[in-house]
């Protein structure tokens, strides 16, 4: 096929990506729900505007009105999205409205980078489809319309995708060192971001031939390690140990407990599990941790149904629309999109059968759908919780689209794989 000229690419990739800023925007104009209630939402907008105000990661503890009130160290999510959001309070940019609609800026780099993914993927048509298919993905589009740090986490796992595409392209110890500290901005914004280390970094590293694979490893899990320390010393010198977030305690007890092993919460997060804790957030961590893993332990018989049960709710094959309960937002939206991905699921099963025998194409775009299935197996499903997969559907989809066209054209495969 023939290539698209680069000036001319570019212009059709701006106006792709125009397009999804302007869907966004109006979805959060007109579509999502105000944010509300004592929520995750409600975290990040409160410790984003204490930054802002120059008290640093606190947040508060107690009632204004009350005399025992005051803000406590919290690292109970990553820093990346507080820091984003510090930043558009120092902006003035203070309302919720303003701050969900500038959402689409992450929406903007996203589009962007899945279109480039596809580009050197699969050429210019390809990456102008999964450009598009990025830019109207109603759950693409839902997540960067909430207050909360999806958004920005898949921006980072966008950035990541490119950057392994790249090093399996060409292995190099610089490649090597930006897919780390790739892999570590997307772990500042979401913990379980680290996981791409197991099922991206180390695999692709292995295929690395006749490349020297230790050493690649090496420089990729020390840029890795740079670009986390500053936080994880923070986390060191006021808990006293390393540590990413202090939310792990919440999801391992949450998800362990007897709502969750059984009924309609199965394989579900439940807030009234969490249970009180004591001291300060990394020893209220511990406790919850020991809590559920006790439950987990005293109930491993049951557990294989649980994790069965979480897998299928990431991927929306139990409950389908229980994910439509999700904080921030519309469940119309989040309808329409889980219907979309059944089709592009279908639609990348398809190609990436076609595909199997091309080991490392898949490698890249099958770890986000590892990672996300690995997180359920430890926690739980939640639609909101696979937007590093989404990337893939929409990247494979669009492959597999592309690839039925062409067959009904009669023309030849869209790509050289």
């Amino acid at each position: 096929m023939p290539r698209i000229p680069t000036g001319l690419f570019a212009v059709r990739l701006t106006a792709i990506v125009v397009a999804g800023v302007g869907l966004r925007v109006l979805h959060a104009l007109i579509v999502a729900p105000h944010t509300g209630g004592f929520n995750d939402a409600f975290w990040f907008s409160t410790v984003g505007s204490d930054i802002a105000q120059g008290h640093g990661f606190v947040e508060p503890v107690g009632s204004v009105f009350a005399p025992g009130f005051h803000r406590a160290a919290t690292a109970l999510h990553p820093p990346l999205y507080p820091l984003w959001l510090a930043g558009l309070f120092k902006l003035g940019v203070s309302t919720d409205l303003a701050q969900r609609a500038l959402g689409a800026l992450f929406g903007a780099a996203t589009i962007c980078l899945v279109g480039l993914l596809g580009r050197r993927i699969g050429g210019d048509r390809l990456g102008l489809l999964a450009a598009g298919l990025a830019a109207v993905h109603p759950v693409l589009i839902a997540a960067d319309g909430t207050l909360l740090s999806e958004g920005l986490y898949g921006t980072l796992c966008a950035l990541v995708l490119l950057v392994a595409w790249r090093f399996g392209e060409r292995p190099s110890f610089g490649r090597a060192a930006l897919l780390g500290a790739a892999v570590a901005l997307a772990a500042l914004t979401r913990s379980e971001g680290l996981l791409l280390l197991l099922v991206l970094v180390v695999p692709l590293v292995w295929g690395a031939r006749p490349a020297p694979r230790w050493r690649l490893f090496a420089v990729s899990i020390a840029c890795t390690a740079v670009v986390l320390s500053p936080w994880v010393i923070r986390n060191w010198s006021v808990y006293g140990r390393p540590l990413l977030s202090t939310n792990d305690g919440t999801v391992v007890a949450g998800a362990n407990c007897h709502r969750a092993y059984h009924g309609r919460d199965l394989g579900y997060w439940v807030l009234a599990c969490e249970g009180r804790a004591h001291g300060n957030e990394a020893q209220g961590e511990d406790q919850r941790v020991s809590r559920g893993l006790r439950y987990a332990r005293d109930h491993a018989g049951r557990l294989p149904v649980v994790m069965a049960v979480r897998v299928m709710r990431a991927w929306t094959l139990y409950q389908p629309f229980r994910g439509d309960e999700e904080q921030g937002r519309s469940a119309t939206v989040e309808r329409v999109g889980i219907v979309l991905d059944y089709v592009l699921a279908l639609l990348s099963v398809a190609r990436a059968l076609a595909l199997r025998r091309m080991g490392r194409p898949l490698r890249v775009l099958l770890a986000p759908i590892w990672l996300v299935t690995l997180a359920a197996l430890l926690g739980y499903g939640f639609v909101r919780l696979r937007e590093p997969a989404e990337l893939s559907l929409v990247v494979l989809g669009a492959v597999g689209a592309l690839a039925l066209l062409d067959r009904w054209r009669g023309r030849s495969a869209v790509t050289d794989w």
